[in-house]
Order: C-alpha cells, then sequence, then structure tokens
C-alpha cells in the first residue's frame, strides 16, 4: 500500500498536471503574433552523477550557437544523494538555474513556460525515475516537445526491460535502431532517433601530465549494484581484482564504484571492504569527486569493466578495455564484441600484460567496436538542429 507522502505526491503532480494543460489551453487561446526566430531554450536536466559527462558537450556546443540557449536543471535528490556533484558542476563553470523536486512541481510550471525542449536521461515508467518522469509529463502537458536519451548499453525500455516505457516525444539513441532490443514497443520505436553518442570531451582528452617514475594506472571500474551479477560473479571479481593487485605491485590499481551502487548487498560491502593495496573511488565521497570518469581514463594505461557504457567510454578515449563475463550467458555481452570478455583470472593477466606492453594492438578491437555501437559524427550538434528545427517548426505552425 502507498504511502502517506507518495499519495500526497502523486495528488500534487496530478494537480500540477492539470494546471499545465489549462496554461497550454489559455495560451492556444491567444491570437497569434507574427512568427519571430529566437533562439531555442533548451534545458538538460541533471538527475544522476553520470548525466554529466552525457550532457556536457551538448551545453558546450550550445554555447557556441546563436540559435540555441542551453542550461541545465538539476534534481534535488541528486545532490543530496551525490554532494560532490555540485563540487564537479563548479568545476565545469556550470551553475543549474533550476533545482528540482516533487514540492517544486508547481514553480516548474512558470520556468516551463519559456522553454522549447526538454532532455532527460532516465525518464521512464520505473519508480527510480520518478522526478524525470514527472517532468516529463508536466512539459508535454503544456506544450514544450520532450527528449529523453540512451544512457547505457543496460538501457530500460531499450536493450533491456522492453515493457518500460517512455512519456517523452523523441527518443535518442547512440547507434542505430537495430542496435536496440527486438522486444521493445512498437510505440518506443516510432520515437527513436539515432544520434550518436555526445561524449566528444572522452574522444579527446587532455595529455595527462605525469612525473618521472609514476606508476601505470589501472582503471578499474564496476556496477555490481545490479542484480542480474550473481554471488558468484561478485566474489570472482573482487578475488580476482586482489590477485591482479598482488601480482603487480608497480602497478597503480585504481576501482571506481558505480554512483548507482549505494545500496550493496552485504557480501560485496564485506569483500569491497577487505581489498588492500588499491585505491578505491566512491561516489557519495567528496574527497575523491576529482578523479572523474574522463580524469581516470586519462590517467590509466588500461581499463578493466563489468559489463558498462565504461567500455564506450574508455574506447572513446582511446585506451584498451576488456569486459568481465565469467562465462555468462547473457546476450548483452554481444553489445561488447569483439572488445576482450574475461572469464578468469588468466584471461586478466594475460590482458594486462599485452595492454600495458602494447596498447596499439587492441586498436582494430576498439575500432570496429565503436562503428557497431554508436552513430559515427558529432552528436552533440544534431540533438541542438534537432531542438532548434522542432522549435521552429513549433514557431511557424503558430502563426
Amino acid at each position: 500500500m502507498p504511502s502517506i507522502k507518495n499519495i500526497l505526491r502523486r495528488i500534487n503532480a496530478n494537480s500540477c498536471v492539470f494546471l499545465a494543460r489549462l496554461v497550454n489551453r489559455f495560451r492556444s487561446s491567444i491570437p497569434n503574433k507574427p512568427a519571430v526566430h529566437h533562439p531555442a531554450e533548451f534545458v538538460l536536466l541533471i538527475s544522476r552523477p553520470q548525466d554529466i559527462e552525457l550532457l556536457m558537450d551538448i551545453y558546450q556546443e550550445g554555447r557556441q550557437r546563436d540559435d540555441i540557449n542551453v542550461c541545465f536543471w538539476i534534481t534535488k535528490r541528486a545532490v543530496d544523494r551525490f554532494p560532490a556533484i555540485l563540487k564537479r558542476l563548479l568545476e565545469l563553470n556550470i551553475s543549474p538555474e533550476y533545482t528540482l523536486s516533487h514540492a517544486k512541481l508547481f514553480q516548474a510550471i512558470g520556468h516551463l513556460r519559456r522553454v522549447d525542449g526538454l532532455l532527460t536521461t532516465v525518464e521512464s515508467t520505473l519508480a527510480a525515475h520518478k522526478i524525470p518522469y514527472k517532468l516529463t509529463q508536466l512539459a508535454n502537458a503544456i506544450g514544450v516537445h520532450t527528449y529523453t536519451m540512451q544512457h547505457g548499453f543496460e538501457n530500460v525500455g531499450l536493450t533491456c526491460r522492453p515493457e518500460t516505457r517512455f512519456l517523452a516525444h523523441t527518443v535518442l539513441t547512440w547507434g542505430g535502431i537495430e542496435n536496440l532490443s527486438a522486444d521493445i514497443s512498437s510505440e518506443t520505436r516510432r520515437k527513436c532517433v539515432p544520434v550518436g553518442c555526445p561524449k566528444i570531451h572522452l574522444s579527446i582528452p587532455p595529455v595527462p601530465v605525469l612525473q618521472d617514475n609514476t606508476p601505470l594506472i589501472i582503471a578499474v571500474f564496476e556496477s555490481l549494484h545490479a542484480e542480474r551479477f550473481n554471488d558468484d560473479y561478485v566474489s570472482q571479481f573482487f578475488r580476482d581484482l586482489q590477485a591482479m593487485v598482488k601480482y603487480f605491485p608497480k602497478l597503480r590499481f585504481i576501482l571506481k564504484l558505480h554512483p548507482g551502487g549505494l545500496m550493496r548487498s552485504p557480501l560485496c560491502i564485506k569483500l569491497l571492504n577487505s581489498l588492500t593495496g588499491l585505491e578505491v573511488l566512491d561516489p557519495t565521497n567528496p574527497e575523491t569527486a576529482c578523479w572523474t570518469t574522463q580524469k581516470l581514463l586519462t590517467y590509466a594505461i588500461t581499463t578493466i569493466t563489468t559489463p558498462s557504457t565504461i567500455a564506450l567510454d574508455a574506447a572513446l578515449a582511446g585506451k584498451p578495455v576488456a569486459v568481465l563475463r565469467y562465462r555468462e550467458t547473457y546476450a548483452y555481452y554481444g553489445y561488447y564484441e569483439p572488445l576482450p570478455l574475461l572469464d578468469q583470472a588468466e584471461d586478466w593477466l594475460k590482458f594486462l600484460e599485452k595492454s600495458t606492453n602494447n596498447s596499439e594492438g587492441f586498436q582494430p578491437g576498439k575500432t570496429a567496436f565503436l562503428n557497431k555501437v554508436i552513430l559515427p559524427g558529432d552528436a552533440a550538434n544534431r540533438i541542438l538542429d534537432l531542438v532548434v528545427d522542432k522549435s521552429r517548426k513549433r514557431t511557424a505552425d503558430e502563426k
């Protein structure tokens, strides 16, 4: 049974949507003025720390254009759960223009009246995506064109859990429709527009400043909070990682925990706390905020990850990358081919020895992988062009 708090939130959200429809109807009844092409107003919503990496280049490219104004909004939930997120934005000279919460949905109506496009990354019918979902519902009601973007290889409603629906008018995908689950709904399929992956900054990383005799960095990324990983997989991951740390004492291993993994199993917590001889980057610790994904990939000589979009990020950054499979037979491992897939400790050993001595040998596999999973070219400006074109069409229709 829903709690009183959730019931009140639902009543508030439904009331705000009803009010937004009234506002839109009132605006439609006002006599049209001559069409004037003002810059399109485009909002990017941050609801998770990793959204910054996905949306940053859209923002930066938008600032170079005269036909669109781009700004960030952020959810209060993201700020409360990940305090380092504001520090990261400050480093990028980004100040969110609005902080969104359930209590501020009514205020959001006034802000949305001046918006032409809204982009989220995790808007769906899943309970974890409530705020982006409600904001999208509100924007639709007031007449704003809404977009949601693929945020990972394992993306609900696109590559897994096909029963999940999106409210957004347009779903932006990284690669062709053929890369999506065959079971996604016809409604979702019609909404999909391939644009590529807007992470320009990863493909042209800054040159790291290294001191003499600095240990080579091995970047290890995990997403073991996901339900699909059983105890055997979790145990083998930590056992093999610890073994590699001991086998390569002159290498500097850095383990970056997934920002969504705040709720971990007792086994995962126990094994994580037992690790020695390496650095662990906790997303809830502001002191580790300096180690962004981009910075870690820049300084690392090679990368190992559980199934994750990190494989794409590392390939874009030009780094050798391997994915931990551990003999699992799930279909989504097909997304990562022809990257190396590791099934046992010996595979870790062979990959690390090869990648630390001859990283160029992995280039053909990385190129083939990127050509398969993302549309080449400038995804950020493709997205901005879509928003501007839609805005101008709407203005022309209202003339």
